[in-house]
């Protein structure tokens, strides 16, 4: 997983701003230089290059200085380009002995000083798009490491990684589907010796803890990879798009990393590795917000279901080793069922011979917290979990190691909470084999036996499970506490249940802005300043019949209060009651035009 060091990114730069030129100067920790050259970008000509620093000396006098993390990259907006770097950040743990880092601060710095060459209209937009960046990058979950790839898992490391792959960069070498910041760095990348200020952005999670049992010491790593292909939020990113990309796609791997000699530090070391993937019912299909609590999802007749079914099967077996397992978790009646019958008679009709799926209707197996039933999925899938086994790498061992022969892909209609839950279950059957194979279990011993351990795998699976949610949704995972007590809890129920209504506000009312945001950092809407999306125009004072609607309702309601605390006057009461029952019917008839859309990219 390491570069060579003279791939390696630096770790980290002082910036200097002046009022003509942004420099960036690599440095160790403590602010001392580590390079004769440094970056300069010109903030009138927009010219980026690398140059001596000796021939090329920083105006210190004339400056802002700034110690920052690295570099995310560049981006387009009204008033021109902008710079995008890493103001604060945490080492969150290692993985093979190289440091991983998570984001906690960003800053845009635009290239132009003043935005007087603007109008009006174009600086409202202007601030908009960077609000929407901050709004991206605001978001928890965004890790990065200087000397090591961490957006390739260890077996596709050990099967595809030549000596020559090792001497490239590491955004070179980095998988395009998990670098976040692979369009803003476009520009960077094009500039002669500039590697090592290309910085991959990794977003999911990372988790690490450290056990001991017996003379044995292991490390216990969780790591998540969000794909950037039809990446989005809850109820605008559903199913596949053309390409076979599926929506919330998310790749996590489980790793035990052996520690020898109480050392976590660098060499080659002893690691096992699991690998599952999670990502929405791979068919043509929606689910738009529109005020109801539970959208109907649509699957139009004309779209070619087979078609989009194939490509994104070998679209993954292009990706991952040997049979592909569907675990469905969705209901197998109501609105559920229109996606869930429609996948199985799909894939009938394609009869691909390394897929195998396998349906749970999760929701009538575990209903009235008869959580135990999740053991009837485990009968069904343990066969398959022994024969398709894991990643192992012994350095010391004659084999050298052992690769994993297929891959559970699990969804729900989120691919949230119920996949969550089950991903886990899955996971600690495979950590039970992994620690046999590594000598630490014996004896017929389960991690479930172990308390502590049994405690910290929970809890591992359960962060992971919220993170991976916030992203998705906006809140937390629900049914979390089973995932993290091994139980379901009265209290775990009332926190699902606001959870879920805290969901549906920012699903309704805020994803679409969300939404606008990640497509504007991905590059799916390049910002050009002579055409801009009237669609995206504010209309917070255009009193149009759903301003007048929402306006009417306010004040029904109003009155509604003023007559009861006030006048006592029933007769007035119920005629405003009657008012804000008719604001609030037309509003929620009228739903799809309420809710907060996507403005600048819509499929």
């Amino acid at each position: 997983m390491s570069a060579p060091a003279e791939n390696a990114v630096y770790e980290r730069y002082n910036l200097y701003v002046s009022p003509d030129k942004l420099y960036i100067e690599p440095c160790d920790r403590f602010g001392g230089v580590k390079s004769n050259q440094h970056l300069q970008i010109d903030r009138h000509s927009n010219a980026i290059g690398l140059v001596e620093t000796s021939s090329n000396q920083i105006p210190l006098g004339d400056c802002d200085i700034f110690l920052i993390y690295g570099v995310i990259g560049t981006i387009q907006l009204v008033s021109g380009q902008a710079l995008i770097v890493i103001k604060s950040a945490e080492m969150v743990g290692q993985l093979n002995g190289h440091d991983i880092w998570k984001v906690l601060a960003t800053e845009v710095i635009p290239f132009k000083k003043t935005t007087l060459h603007l109008t009006e209209k174009q600086n409202w937009f202007n601030r908009q798009f960077t609000e929407m960046l901050h709004t991206v990058l605001g978001t928890n979950g965004f890790y990065f490491s200087y000397t090591a790839d961490i957006t390739h898992s260890f077996q596709w490391m050990a099967e595809n990684a030549t000596p020559q792959f090792y001497q490239r960069s590491l955004i070179d070498r980095a998988e395009e589907r998990f670098t976040w910041n692979g369009y803003c760095l476009q520009r960077l990348r094009g500039v002669p010796g500039a590697h090592p200020y290309c910085l991959p952005l990794m977003h999911g999670f990372f988790g690490s803890v450290t056990q001991q049992i017996g003379a044995h010491r292991f490390k216990l790593i969780l790591v998540s990879r969000r794909s950037i292909q039809r990446a989005g939020v809850r109820f605008y990113k559903r199913g596949v798009n053309t390409e076979g990309h599926c929506a919330n796609f998310v790749e996590t791997e489980q790793i035990v990393e052996v520690l020898k000699d109480g050392q976590a530090g660098g060499g080659q070391k002893t690691v096992t590795a699991f690998l599952q993937t999670r990502g929405s019912i791979p068919l043509f299909w929606s689910q738009r917000p529109n005020l109801r609590w539970q959208p109907c999802p649509l699957l139009r007749p004309t779209d070619d279901q087979l078609q989009a079914y194939v490509r994104h099967f070998k679209s993954q077996a292009e990706h991952y080793r040997g049979k592909q397992v569907i675990v469905n978790l969705v209901n197998s009646k109501g609105r559920e069922r229109r996606v869930g019958g429609e996948l199985e008679r799909i894939l009938l009709q394609a009869n691909l011979p390394f897929v195998r799926y396998n349906p749970f209707d999760f929701h009538k197996e575990c209903h009235a917290m008869n959580w135990d039933r999740i053991s009837v999925l485990k009968g069904q899938l343990r066969p398959e979990i022994t024969e398709f086994g894991f990643f192992a790498a012994q350095p010391d061992h004659p084999s050298g190691g052992r690769m994993q022969q297929g891959i559970y892909r699990s969804n729900c209609m989120d691919c949230l909470d119920r996949t969550n839950v089950v991903q886990s279950m899955i996971a600690r059957e495979s950590l039970t084999d992994q620690l046999a194979f590594l000598g630490i279990l014996s004896g017929g011993r389960r991690v479930e036996d172990l308390e502590e351990l049994e405690r910290v795998f929970k809890f591992l699976w359960a962060d992971n499970g919220d993170e991976c949610s916030r992203q998705y949704a906006g809140t937390g995972a629900l049914k979390a506490d089973f995932t993290r007590l091994g139980k379901r809890t009265y209290g775990g129920a009332l926190n699902d249940g606001v959870n879920a209504i805290t969901r549906y506000f920012k699903n309704n009312f805020n994803d679409g802005y969300r939404q606008d945001s990640i497509d504007l950092f991905l590059g799916n809407f390049p910002v050009d300043p002579d055409h801009l999306p009237s669609t995206f125009e504010t209309t917070i004072l255009a009193l149009d019949y759903h301003g007048v609607a929402i306006v009417a309702a306010a004040f029904a309601v109003a009155m509604v209060v003023l007559c009861l605390l006030v006048s006592e006057n029933l007769s007035a009461t119920l005629f405003w009651l009657a008012v804000v029952m008719f604001c609030l019917a037309f509003i929620f008839f009228n739903g799809e035009e309420f809710v907060n859309t996507p403005k600048l990219k819509q499929d």
